[in-house]
């Protein structure tokens, strides 16, 4: 056979080899919180692997690999607060406040009624709680 153009094509593929990358070179901090945010949606594995460079043929892998390991069980996702909700919470706390007043004023309340039922009782001999058990 004639070589011609052809022959100036070659199988080699020097200047086309994929760099090895050492994925253990990653530090476990950072494939943590690469897996929560790919977890919680913030990132697709698209996007991390074209940002961090990762393999094109072996992310699937890795990322897979790093979920089994570093992936929660229960994702948190904390959202910010919107002003409304801030509000919400500042009248919720208004309201707290409200009803740890109402309960020390019944606690007092309590306290001084058991105290004039002790000095009744005691000074003028009165029964005035009821007995538990069968010494009524």
């Amino acid at each position: 056979m004639k070589k011609g153009k052809e022959a100036m094509l070659t199988d080699s593929m020097n200047g086309f080899k994929e760099k090895k990358i050492n994925y253990n070179d990653y530090e476990v901090s950072f494939r943590r919180w690469l897996i929560s945010m790919i977890d919680s949606e913030k990132i697709s594995i698209q996007e991390a692997r074209n940002r961090f460079q990762l393999s094109p043929t072996e992310y699937k892998k890795i990322i897979k690999r790093w979920q089994e390991r570093y992936s929660d069980e229960l994702h948190l996702s904390l959202q910010a607060m919107s002003s409304k909700a801030r509000a919400d919470n500042k009248k919720l706390e208004q309201r707290i406040k409200e009803l740890e007043k109402q309960l020390d004023l019944a606690q007092m309340k309590n306290v001084a009624l058991n105290t004039m039922i002790d000095i009744a009782e005691n000074d003028y001999k009165l029964e005035i709680r009821k007995k538990s058990g069968p010494k009524q």
